[in-house]
This record gives structure tokens, sequence and C-alpha cells, in this order.
């Protein structure tokens, strides 16, 4: 039961992230708690999300912004090599607060002239988010603020995001994987998600060129701004919810 639900949420998620290209590897993560053991947790859920986003990818490669991308794959491979050497030493209780913040910032203060040149920004955002993986298992909130304010186009960003948190995700089960978690016992559960996963961004990429570019912009504004206050609050206000 546990693992058909899963695999249910694997569906249901990706196909969240299709549609608006962001809160479904969020949502999944905090459904996955209740069904495997801590230790469990991240490593798996890294290897559903490629899934999703390769997939996602796949059903667009012609929206890939490649410049972007090459920028924030060499920012995951410098983060995932900070990360491990930190993992076993820090304690980040207070990311989610900090996150939360960050997000809501980013996503509605006015813009600021000359940002959108800043050089190297998304390399360091890689850096950043890949790093910051390794501990609260997703960050990819904060990524698609600074995609909003590229003007991309609905489908560039959901694609070029999609390709962006492949990479962190790559390089977070990758590290993973150096330090010793065995992924092999979960093989069936793997294989399952994959699918549902690779289903649901199937399905989300279909309905996605349905929904208008303005409300695409504010729901995903509104999504981003939910989940933000949502960690805010678990983090203040109701630290005992999962």
């Amino acid at each position: 039961m546990a693992e058909l639900t899963l695999i249910s949420f694997a569906f249901l998620t990706s196909l969240t992230a299709a549609i608006g290209g962001i809160a479904g590897g969020v949502i999944l993560i905090a459904v996955m708690p209740s069904f495997l053991p801590a230790s469990a947790i991240i490593p798996l859920h890294g290897i559903v999300q490629i899934a999703s986003n390769v997939s996602r990818a796949a059903f667009g490669l012609r929206h890939i912004e490649w410049r972007i991308f090459w920028m924030y794959a060499a920012g995951a491979i410098i983060g995932a090599l900070l990360g491990s050497q930190i993992v076993p030493y820090l304690e980040w209780e207070d990311v989610p607060l900090v996150l939360g913040v960050f997000i809501l910032l980013f996503t509605w203060m006015p813009a600021i002239r000359g940002t959108t040149d800043l050089p190297g920004k998304f390399t360091l955002l890689g850096a950043f988010q890949t790093c910051l993986s390794l501990f609260i298992g997703v960050a990819g909130p904060l990524n698609l603020p600074f995609l909003l304010r590229e003007n991309l186009g609905r489908d560039r960003t959901v694609i070029t995001h999609s390709v962006q948190m492949t990479s962190m995700h790559l390089m977070k089960v990758i590290t993973f994987g150096f330090l010793g978690f065995a992924f092999a016992p979960w093989w069936r559960l793997i294989a399952g998600m994959i699918v549902a996963a690779i289903a649901g961004s199937w399905l989300g990429t279909k309905l996605r060129g349905k929904i208008p570019e303005g409300a695409f912009r504010t729901g995903v504004k509104i999504l981003i701004s939910t989940l933000a206050l949502r960690m805010i609050a678990r983090a203040t206000l109701f630290p005992e919810l999962p």
C-alpha cells in the first residue's frame, strides 16, 4: 500500500510540475516521510525528480535555454563538491525560514535595473541550490523567480527549469551514492515511481499548452508564495507539521 501511494504521488506531482514548472518536488518530499525511513527520503526523492525533470525536458527539447543551463550545471557541480564536505557536520534547522523569506523577496520585489545582466548569477545559484538540496531535499522554488525575471515565456521557463533541476538532483544523487547510500534495495519502488513520473510529465505537457501565458505567470507566483509562506509558518508557528 505504501508503494502504491508513493507511486501515485509521483504521477500527480510530476503532472503538477509539468504544468507549472514547480511544486511537484516539494509536495512529494512532504509526503515521503510518512512512508520511508528518514535516511532514504532525500536520495530516493532525487532519483524520482531526475526522471520527472528529464522526461519533462524530453517532451520540449526545443524550449531549453542552453546558455542558462550550462551556467547552472557548472554551479551544481561546485555545490555538490562543497556540500559533500559539510553534510556530516551541519544542521540546518533555520533553512526553511530563510529560504521562505528569500523566495518571497525575489518573487515580488520590483525589478532592479541591471540585475538580469549580473555575471555568473545562474552559476552561483546552481552552486548554492545544489548544496542546499543536500540538506533539505528540495530547493526548486528558489530557482524559478530568477527564471521568471528572464522573461523566457511559459514553455522555455518550464523546460529550462527542468534541465536545471535535473543537474541539481543528479549531483545530489551522485553525492549520496559516494557517501554510502544503497539504492539497490529500493529498486522496485524506484522503478514504479520513475514510470509514474514520466507518465505525469507527458500528461502535464499536454495540459500546459492550454493555460494562457498571463495566467501561467500569475499562477506560478502565487504557488511559489504559498510554498514559501508554508515554509515560514512551519519554521515559526507549526514546527510539528510534516
